[in-house]
């Protein structure tokens, strides 16, 4: 448990110092990003995966969503903390209104609900940690999100 804090801690600062490289979204991406998966992504979407350990069994990375970029619907069978960095983006759990967030947003996500996230008409920067990876199905994909059902009540 001891490592864990220290990993979480060590995430956070992380994470505050993105602040500094975030400044100016226009600017070609530095650090190790690959391209999401048009099967889990409408858009552009951008991953740079910085934790990924099966033994702590926890993952952290920081996502760019180019504008009107979004998720799929999915599931995880751990817990999935959202940090906003940047930009303005938004959380949606299905069958609840959307929550629109911005730089210093935090939400936390409980395994097993359905939701989606993204970027709105800006891009957005989002910090994402995660435990529960060590799962074979951590992550489950669903259906493409359709734009009107992000402003669903």
């Amino acid at each position: 448990m001891k490592n864990v804090v220290i990993i979480i801690h060590l995430v956070i600062s992380i994470l505050v110092s993105f602040q500094t490289t975030a400044q100016s979204l226009e600017k070609p991406l530095q650090g190790n990003w690959s391209k999401g998966p048009s099967e889990r992504f409408f858009g552009d979407v951008w991953v740079e995966y910085f934790v990924n350990d099966s033994e702590s069994d926890f993952l952290a990375s920081r996502v760019l969503f180019e504008p009107k970029a979004r998720s799929n619907w999915h599931k995880h069978t751990g817990k999935q903390i959202i940090f906003g960095v940047d930009g303005e983006g938004y959380f949606k759990e299905k069958g609840k209104p959307m929550i629109q967030l911005k730089k210093g947003d935090l939400v936390e996500i409980l395994p097993g609900v359905i939701h989606s996230h993204g970027s709105l008409n800006k891009q957005f920067i989002q910090g994402v940690m995660m435990n529960g990876i060590s799962k074979k199905e951590s992550t489950v994909w669903l259906n493409p999100v359709i734009e009107e059902e992000l402003y669903e009540k």
